[in-house]
């Protein structure tokens, strides 16, 4: 399956080319704060179909997407944003992936520190890996009434 980049205007229709027949999301957004809210739109209507915690998956990609939007694209480099979620093995599995600078210190815009710690908390299960080539965010969230 490919992965939908929205029109221009990254509000609109963000549920309908978000949400395919197999029950996942797949977006490719740009480096924009818009993108925080069409991401975390997407996963909070996805999580409630599945039974996974709505809010604290809206709240961890909102995050993790923000992350991407304020950090991820200095020193004149460009990107995308690539979220991915669906059910797997009982979890809901979601991926924040860009292909901006890596995690490396921001000394011009240091932020609070909160969002990763956020990430960290909310889902099971949250790994980080980054490189000069970007920044992959994986979360596991559990499904009501499902066992691994």
């Amino acid at each position: 399956r490919g992965l939908h980049r929205p029109p221009g205007d990254v509000r609109k229709n963000y549920a309908a080319a978000a949400m395919n027949t197999a029950c996942d999301v797949k977006l490719e957004l740009p480096p924009v704060a818009q993108s925080v809210t069409t991401a975390r739109h997407a996963v909070a209507e996805l999580a409630s179909a599945l039974g996974a915690p709505k809010d604290d998956v809206a709240l961890a990609v909102s995050e993790a997407v923000g992350n991407s939007v304020q950090h991820a694209f200095r020193f004149g480099k460009t990107g995308t944003i690539k979220l991915s979620a669906g059910p797997e093995n009982g979890e809901l599995l979601i991926t924040v992936a860009d292909d901006g600078v890596g995690i490396v210190p921001d000394l011009d815009n240091p932020g609070l520190g909160v969002g990763t710690s956020l990430i960290s908390r909310l889902p099971r299960e949250a790994i980080f890996e980054s490189s000069d080539s970007g920044t992959t965010v994986t979360m596991r969230f559990e499904l009501k009434g499902r066992n691994g």
